[in-house]
């Protein structure tokens, strides 16, 4: 009998390791890269608004992904039904507290700065995206990687001990100033900047609304994993997604009341001022 259950338990072994594999081996990374994202916005229709996000660029010489630490482990711990439910208290505690008091700090703990993750593949030769588009729709989309026109100079400087030259670039609407190091022959660099013959440590545009500072170099074996909650992203496309998320920027109170049901007031035209302020990419108007 008991002969009989070993053989009844190894079947079911060998049949879930067929059916479900072993656990799946992701990209490596060789170094992991920290940066400091600044973004200057407009917050309403009046109030100019600066936030950083930490971000960090794990890359090898043909993969990488990009992505907020904060955001995935917000993403992860709502991936466990423990998780989630312990994300609807907090946010149920938050928006009361917010609605009793106009208090908003109980807020940074649920509220996502940013959900964008970028995946970049040069053996698929491809760009992976994940953001929101407006307050609660997720999406995703994949795009060829893009053979960005750079303008190499002679221009020089020091970034974290790595001597860096100058590049410039327009890339989606906007024009864009970064430096590069050699001396790190990784062709790649924060958000979907890359192409250069090294690392990009730091990236900039002219209207100081998006800026991208590394902060730190480190070797690194982490495994590149992909996003939680896949199934709960909308394939899209990145003009479509850009649109989505100005609509909302511009209709957001109305959007927020109807969705979640809490009244931020009434939503005005967007003023010549608020059109100044815009995305990492620009083209989709």
């Amino acid at each position: 009998m008991k002969f009989t259950k070993v053989i009844i338990l190894c079947i079911f072994l060998f049949f879930a390791i067929v059916c479900y594999g072993k656990n799946k081996e992701y990209p490596k990374a060789e170094i992991k890269v920290s940066y400091d994202y600044h973004n200057v916005f407009l917050r309403g229709d009046d109030i100019i608004t600066e936030r950083d996000i930490p971000f960090i660029l794990l890359a090898n010489q043909k993969e990488s992904k990009f992505y907020c630490p904060d955001t995935e482990y917000k993403d992860s711990l709502r991936s466990t039904s423990q998780g989630k439910h312990l994300s609807r208290q907090k946010l149920t505690q938050a928006i009361n507290h917010y609605m009793n008091t106009k208090d908003e700090s109980l807020m940074s703990a649920v509220v996502f700065k940013t959900q964008l993750y970028v995946f970049k593949s040069i053996i698929e030769n491809q760009y992976e995206v994940f953001d929101k588009a407006g307050l609660i729709d997720r999406y995703y989309y994949k795009e060829p990687l893009d053979k960005i026109d750079w303008n190499i100079s002679d221009s020089t400087k020091n970034i974290l001990g790595y001597d860096c030259f100058m590049a410039k670039t327009d890339y989606h609407g906007r024009p864009w100033t970064v430096w590069f190091t050699p001396e790190i022959p990784i062709m790649d660099g924060p958000w979907k900047l890359q192409g250069l013959p090294g690392l990009i440590l730091e990236a900039y545009e002219p209207t100081g609304q998006h800026t991208f500072i590394a902060t730190g170099i480190e070797n690194s074996n982490k495994e590149m994993l992909p996003v939680y909650n896949f199934k709960q992203y909308d394939k899209s496309n990145r003009i479509d997604m850009l649109k989505m998320e100005r609509n909302f920027r511009d209709n957001q109170n109305s959007m927020i009341k109807a969705q979640i049901d809490l009244d931020l007031g009434t939503d005005s035209y967007p003023s010549e001022e608020a059109k100044k302020y815009d995305f990492l990419e620009t083209d989709y108007h």
